[in-house]
Parts: structure tokens; C-alpha cells; sequence
């Protein structure tokens, strides 16, 4: 009877484990809204009114860039078990060009929106994704 508690526990320690860690993935991953987004750059960045509404502005008209860009398996079926990046087809390659330059004009008004100091901690608050270079900017340019 002992063990049979024992192995219990255990087990719904492991589930509990692994809702968690699922459900905190789950948030990184979450769409803001451009309200929410636009809120929370207002506190981080100490937006004025002024500011905020024209970011707010902003936000809404790039709504689309900041879309949640998950795809489905890779291409080759691989799980990612290997170093090897797939091979992208054409169209692939045409959305994140398209991506990238709709991602540089949003930085370039928001850049008129905001004061130097402000850009520069937005530029520091920006996710380092796996080809971050050290100074967080994107090697692709």
C-alpha cells in the first residue's frame, strides 16, 4: 500500500512538472494585442501621452508583424535533432525578406516617435534570437 501511495505521488508530482513548464511556454509565445503591446512599451519606456498614442497608432498599422509566426514541422520531417537547417523554398525566402523589411519600417517610425534614449533602451529590450550577433542586432543586414 506504501509503494502504491509513494508511485502516486510521484506520478502527479511529474504531471504537475510538466503542465507548468508547458503553460510557461505557452505564455512566451501569447499574441499581444497592439493595445497590450503599446502598454507595455509605455511603462518600460516612460512613453508620454503624445507618445503612446502616436506608438498606439503605430502598432495598429503593423498589427500583422507582430503576429505569432509558428509553422508546423520542418520541411524535411526532421524534428531538429540534427545541426542542419533545412533548405527554404523561394517563397519562404520572399516572406521573411518581406518580414524583415516591414520589421525595419516599423523601427524606423517608432524610431521618430521616441527619444534617443528611449529607442536605445526599446533596442536593448528586443529579443536576442538564435542569430543575435552580441550586440543583440540581427547579422542579416
Amino acid at each position: 500500500m506504501k509503494r502504491f501511495f509513494t508511485l502516486a505521488i510521484a506520478l502527479m508530482c511529474t504531471v504537475f512538472t510538466a503542465s507548468a513548464q508547458n503553460g510557461d511556454s505557452d505564455k512566451k509565445h501569447e499574441k499581444l494585442t497592439p493595445e497590450q503591446k503599446t502598454e507595455k512599451l509605455a511603462t518600460a519606456l516612460s512613453l508620454t501621452d503624445d507618445q503612446k498614442a502616436k506608438v498606439l497608432d503605430l502598432n495598429k498599422e503593423y498589427e500583422s508583424l507582430f503576429a505569432d509566426h509558428h509553422h508546423g514541422p520542418k520541411p524535411d520531417g526532421n524534428s531538429g535533432a540534427t545541426d542542419k537547417r533545412p533548405e527554404l523554398t523561394d517563397e519562404q525566402k520572399a516572406e521573411m525578406k518581406a518580414h524583415r523589411e516591414q520589421h525595419e519600417a516599423y523601427n524606423a517610425k517608432l524610431k521618430e516617435i521616441l527619444t534617443d534614449e528611449q529607442y536605445a533602451k526599446y533596442q536593448e529590450m528586443r529579443p536576442k534570437g538564435p542569430r543575435g550577433g552580441k550586440d543583440g542586432k540581427d547579422g542579416n543586414k
